[in-house]
């Protein structure tokens, strides 16, 4: 009798308590598109009769952008009811939370959302399409985050969705995802983009474009479907059954955000005839497909899981945004996209800015990574005088790191190795790993302690030894210009047909004669300035020579002496070196996958 207690106890029990877990549904109106405004409404069945109250949370961040946003300023006409629709009370606690008391087993709580935010890839609603990013539009009770749920989306007539949610069978417009987490990491396109279907390496994969231009499909879907075997062939699978290529086609488009299965990427209509230009847009296209190993799979500890109360602070953003900068480019010429040659133009110049950016001799990869919520995403004023970029010196660490690995253990290993090691060592589903478990592999793979470079060069400003590293696959590093070119070390910009000073070098003469973000240059010498006037007349120029600058700052007039000087750090070349050894020739082979 008590075996019989105990059997019932245990095999009853879990069945019990599952029954308890509530169901959770989201839905998603379209009423009135022009207005940019969305209608939420979340509804949870089966609640704990033993629960007063419950938080819903707005997330204070969304995923692939460590910066805090606003998602909760949005919401407006918030409500709750429960059992039986009966009005129930809340009140905000802090910013991004709603708390609810509760009277009953149910509660639906609605709410609107304004949404006009295209280009920064969280939310947009007009009277031609909407864009969602789960994280910035649904609310969440995060004791409720691990549960499975469903979501309704009530379109306008003549509208479909492209997603990479499961569609529930048998239902139009109805999806569901086994857990917050993943339902944040798949956004959402309603509207009438043009979704193309194709099959690559035995899976399913689309790619939707919402936008006009010149773009073609027919040459498109190829090119991915490339870079979609190199992958395969790169980790040795696809971790997903279905992936999406969101794409937004508008003048003000540009960048891109992974996800879990699908990648949201805009870009403007007329940059697919110029082959330079669909270079970079290919080289996009790799960035953010390479991710859906590196960072939606292998994750930084400090992201595995995602909290999205709060930020997430990681010093690993480096490997994880850096290294895929680097596998992006490297992809395109391992698949024919780029010649070596073209490569290497592109290195030779980010030798130039990894050595001209005085805020990589202050501020490190790893401390780039920690402050990206408080700093990279911010732009401010001194930014490029007082902080590295951890995707630009992140994927210059990478390609060093590279080299040493292949030079170290004579091109036996690589950072490919380490990647697919790292991919099979810390991939979702287990944990998390840091920059320390980073270096473990890598030493395991050259052979030797790593110390000293990642101390230097992750964790350090020291300069990077582009020379020496490089020579590793017998690539020489020259100045370009046999005549040095004299330097204000200022970059403008603006509206048309203005000077605007929106970055000064700290040490240049520009910034030692007092020059400041912000001035307006209007003359030089007492000639009219007009857009690129400025560049074209310094570079007439030779140092020593004394330039005045006329300029508004504050709508006060005002005249700003510069010597100029020769450029502190020139731009540089890149050669095959004459006489190469068989390593170096081996390891430029490898590496590039090339011939010599």
């Amino acid at each position: 009798m008590k075996f019989l207690c105990l059997f019932i106890i245990t095999f009853i029990t879990p069945t019990m308590t599952q029954v308890q877990n509530p169901t959770i549904h989201y839905k998603l109106g379209i009423s009135e598109p022009s207005t940019h405004l969305f209608e939420v409404e979340i509804s949870f069945e089966n609640l704990p009769a033993s629960e007063k109250q419950f938080d819903l949370m707005m997330p204070a961040w969304r995923t692939g952008r460590y910066v805090i946003f606003d998602f909760a300023g949005g919401v407006q006409e918030f409500s709750a009811v429960g059992d039986g629709g009966k009005p129930l009370r809340w009140n905000k606690v802090d910013k991004q939370t709603w708390r609810i008391e509760t009277q009953g087993r149910t509660l639906t709580a609605r709410y609107k959302v304004y949404a006009n935010e295209f280009n920064s890839r969280t939310r947009g609603l007009n009277d031609e399409h909407a864009f969602v990013d789960p994280a910035s539009v649904f609310m969440y009770v995060e004791k409720f985050k691990s549960l499975p749920l469903e979501i309704e989306i009530i379109a306008p007539m003549g509208w479909h969705t492209t997603t990479g949610l499961d569609g529930v069978q048998g239902k139009t417009n109805r999806y569901t995802a086994p857990n917050y987490e993943y339902f944040a990491d798949c956004p959402i396109e309603i509207g009438n983009q043009k979704d193309f279907e194709f099959d690559v390496e035995g899976k399913k994969h689309v790619l939707m474009i919402y936008g006009a231009g010149n773009w073609d499909e027919k040459k498109i879907i190829p090119d991915i479907s490339k870079l979609v075997k190199a992958n395969k062939e790169f980790w040795g699978e696809l971790p997903y059954e279905r992936y999406i290529f969101m794409l937004h086609v508008t003048p003000s488009s540009g960048g891109g955000t992974e996800h879990i299965n699908s990648t949201i990427m805009g870009t403007q209509p007329f940059v697919f005839k110029n082959p330079d230009r669909y270079l970079g847009f290919m080289g996009l296209v790799s960035h953010e497909y390479f991710h859906t190993w590196n960072v939606k799979q292998l994750r930084p500890s400090g992201i595995r899981p995602y909290d999205f109360s709060k930020e997430n602070y990681v010093k690993e953003l480096w490997i994880a945004e850096g290294s895929t900068d680097y596998y992006g480019s490297l992809f395109l010429v391992r698949n024919g996209f780029m010649t070596p040659e073209k490569y290497l133009e592109s290195v030779a110049s980010g030798i130039q800015s990894e050595r001209q950016r005085p805020g990589n001799r202050i501020q490190s990869a790893t401390e780039s990574s920690f402050d990206a919520w408080v700093k990279f995403w911010r732009e401010t004023q001194n930014a490029y005088n007082s902080e590295s970029d951890y995707y630009e010196k992140g994927a210059e660490v990478s390609l060093l790191l590279d080299l040493e690995i292949r030079q170290s253990s004579k091109n036996a290993r690589s950072l490919d190795d380490v990647m697919k090691t790292m991919y099979q060592q810390f991939r979702l589903g287990k944990s998390g790993y840091t920059v320390d478990d980073f270096q473990k592999v890598a030493e395991q793979n050259a052979g030797k302690k790593l110390t000293s470079f990642f101390q230097d060069f992750a964790h350090g400003t020291k300069p990077l030894p582009w020379e020496q590293y490089l020579g590793y696959a017998g690539i020489e590093v020259a100045p370009k210009d046999t005549i040095p070119k004299a330097w204000l070390g200022l970059q403008t910009g603006g509206p048309a047909g203005s000077v605007r000073v929106n970055r000064v070098a700290a040490g240049s003469p520009a910034y030692e004669a007092g020059v400041d973000v912000g001035d307006e240059i209007l003359a030089l010498n007492g000639f009219r300035l007009r857009g690129n006037d400025l560049q074209q007349r310094v570079s007439e120029m030779k140092a020593g020579d004394v330039v005045k600058l006329t300029v508004f700052r504050d709508d006060k007039l005002r005249d700003i002496e510069v010597v100029l000087r020769n450029q502190d750090i020139p731009s540089y070349r890149l050669a095959k070196t004459k006489n190469p050894s068989s390593l170096q020739k081996d390891i430029y082979e490898a590496w590039l996958k090339t011939k010599w």
